[in-house]
């Protein structure tokens, strides 16, 4: 009967760990990222974003802290983005691992909207050095489903919030080249939700009983899982301006140590407490997880072709294949350690875009851009984390309101090929899951607003 715990409680905790750091959908950026955090450079795709933006926003520092020493004086940037996404499952057909049906509804939209703030500052404190901060939300999450659903024991409920303060430095040794470091402390929380299938639990163990049938949902029992932790990184990054019309930066952030603590709590069925009774499983417990967050390398080009026209090049680089295994630890003694197999890829993202100045206050924006998935096939995506690759359009514009004040905004459609989820109960970790396969089609639309301040 310890397998009730060395399936069902350690998914829902290694799922904490994913959360913390983890992804809002395969329509948003790579992995588990929110390349939302521009406005300026969204209308673009965030092309050039590690080059900077256009005068008046200073967001790019979240890229590329170098870019702190385009603007003199002093400059503050608010920013929120509105993401409405959408995964639907399709085709979707569930089993234990013994091979009885889970019924259930087919459920909705696996993906919630959500907004994305951020905020940046900087301050000229001598002619050649800088001073600045960036405040993001670079992870996020939030999905759910009713408790009924044909994927319940896969997951229902997952909610991330995450917070990113980075102070930096900026230093210009030359008219031609720019230099600047920050530092990142990050603070992230999360909240799981899944179904645990008594009627497999108590089968894996013993002989099957009266009424308790696999993958009936009246035995089901439901664990919640809520976990919080503090990481802590840097960034580095280098602007050349070869001539007045070019600039080219380089942006490095580095990876995160992830230590996920987390705290699973049940509501258990009759049939759930007989399974505790005889294991000791289905018991409020603790858990513990180690992830490493991908480090993140990337390029950016912007050149002025006229007094008009801008054109921008982004390309960027993460590590995602840290992400290949999660080892979860439990406190509770009679639950051995779990391990689940990711063997995610590394990704790149590539962007191409243009700006349009059709007067003194008004910029024109449009961009296209390729966002690689990190999973290497459907059976390794999952309810929680559908990722692939992704497609953006977007278009945007910035406008001077006054002589010190700018509004940005952008519109961009992301969209996803449709791929499949192929879960297998003999897949490690899935035995109490069971089987779950289906096709998903993602797509996302995001509006990003941001206004600009100079004093």
């Amino acid at each position: 009967m310890n397998k009730t715990i060395r399936t069902a409680l350690p998914f829902l905790v290694s799922g904490v760990a994913i959360l913390s750091i983890a992804t809002s959908d395969d329509a948003h950026a790579a992995g588990f990222f929110l390349r939302d955090q521009s406005a300026c450079a969204q209308g673009m795709a965030d092309a050039g974003v590690s080059a900077g933006c256009d005068d008046g926003s200073i967001s790019g520092i979240f890229f590329n802290p170098a870019t702190l020493t385009l603007n003199d004086g002093v400059h503050l940037t608010g920013e929120a983005a509105l993401i409405a996404a959408s995964a639907h499952m399709k085709e979707a057909r569930a089993s234990t691992y013994n091979g009885y049906p889970i019924a259930g509804t087919p459920g909705g939209n696996l993906l919630q909207t959500a907004v994305v703030p951020a905020a940046y500052g900087s301050w000229q404190l001598t002619d050649d050095t800088y001073a600045g901060f960036s405040f993001n939300a670079p992870w996020g999450l939030v999905t759910s489903q009713d408790e009924t659903w044909i994927g319940r024991y896969h997951g229902i409920t997952s909610a991330l919030r995450s917070y990113n303060l980075t102070p930096m430095l900026a230093w210009r040794p030359t008219d031609w080249l720019s230099l600047g470091a920050g530092f990142q402390v990050q603070y992230l929380t999360a909240r799981l939700t899944s179904a645990v299938d008594i009627g497999s639990a108590v089968s894996s163990q013993l002989l099957p009983l009266p009424g308790i049938t696999p993958g009936d949902g009246a035995n089901d029992s439901y664990a919640e899982v809520r976990g919080n932790t503090w990481s802590y990184g840097y960034t580095l990054g280098i602007l050349l301006e070869p001539s007045p019309d070019w600039r080219i930066g380089i942006g490095y952030r580095s990876k995160l140590d992830v230590d996920l603590d987390g705290a699973a709590r049940f509501t258990v069925s009759p049939s759930g407490q007989l399974a505790s009774g005889l294991s000791g499983a289905l018991q409020d417990t603790g858990g513990s997880t180690h992830i490493t967050l991908p480090q993140t390398v990337s390029l950016g080009i912007r050149h002025d072709l006229d007094d008009r026209w801008t054109l921008a090049a982004e390309l960027a680089w993460m590590q995602w294949s840290e992400f290949d295994r999660l080892v979860v630890k439990f406190d509770n003694a009679d639950q051995p350690d779990d391990v689940t197999v990711n063997n995610w890829k590394d990704s790149i993202f590539v962007s191409l875009g243009a700006t349009y100045r059709l007067s003194d206050k008004l910029r024109l924006r449009a961009g296209v851009a390729f966002d690689e998935g990190v999973i290497p096939g459907g059976e390794y995506r999952d309810v929680r984390i559908p990722d692939a690759d992704r497609y953006w359009v977007s278009v945007g514009a910035g406008y001077d309101l006054t002589d010190s004040i700018t509004f940005d905004g952008a519109y961009s459609h992301i969209f996803s090929p449709e791929t499949t989820i192929d879960q297998h109960a003999n897949d490690e970790g899935n035995q109490l899951r069971g089987n779950l396969n289906g096709k998903v089609e993602g797509s996302a639309d995001v509006v990003n607003t941001s206004l600009s301040m100079t004093f």
